[in-house]
């Protein structure tokens, strides 16, 4: 009699921003906040969804148009100081991901976060917003060396959820999560709900789309 196969042990790891919470609007305010203190001119949230995914740094290079590495560094201090005062104050779940994520759970499947906020960030914000869901860790960026689409955190993770790389799903909105997907072996899955146009998605080649939260769960089954 032949035995039964195992059945498929997959996990999940998350991109936060434009994936599983709309952040758009404080970090839109936090900059023009910030903004204000140096006579720079505002910024819409429309052009700060252009600019999200890639680390603080490059947001407010491209937000300001200041090359000044020096200067830079100085504005992301001054960023940290604002952006905690009101990271929460409009942040919310995407529609539907409270529903996906009770799926996820339902089926027993490990999950973690890997953003590229600054960790600083990433954990007390997702521990607010996600603490419902027994997530296996909550990673943001620590330093430009292990950003996305650098895989080294990614395959930490999956060490931590036990999961080998090939099974794991790396979920995001952007090119940058894409990428960190295919660098780290794993299965990358493109959320069309995000910060990114469908072409920046289509460049980098997802092995899935998923066009709302519920459709993820039907991917592991």
């Amino acid at each position: 009699m032949r035995a039964q196969a195992k059945p498929r042990r997959c996990g999940i790891i998350f991109d936060f921003d434009g994936t599983l919470a709309d952040t758009l609007e404080d970090i839109t305010d936090a900059l023009n906040e910030l903004l204000s203190r140096i006579d720079s001119p505002r910024v819409s949230s429309s052009h700060v969804r252009s600019l999200v995914g890639n680390g603080l740094p490059s947001v407010l290079q491209k937000a300001t148009g200041i090359g000044d590495d020096k200067v830079i560094a100085e504005l992301v201090e001054g960023y940290r100081k604002v952006y905690p005062t009101r990271m929460l104050l409009k942040t919310r779940l995407y529609p539907g991901v409270s529903d996906m994520l009770d799926a996820l759970s339902a089926q027993g499947v490990p999950m973690c976060v890997l953003s590229n906020k600054p960790h600083e960030y990433t954990v007390p914000m997702c521990e607010a917003l996600l603490d419902r869901w027994p997530f296996v860790r909550f990673c943001g960026s620590r330093g430009s060396d292990t950003r996305k689409p650098d895989p080294t955190v990614a395959l930490e993770l999956s060490g931590k959820m036990e999961v080998p790389a090939g099974e794991v799903y790396f979920v995001g909105d952007s090119s940058t999560d894409i990428l960190t997907g295919h660098n780290a072996g794993m299965i990358p899955v493109a959320v069309t709900w995000g910060y990114r146009d469908r072409d920046d998605l289509d460049a980098a080649r997802p092995v899935h789309y998923v066009h709302e939260p519920g459709q993820l769960a039907g991917l592991l089954l």
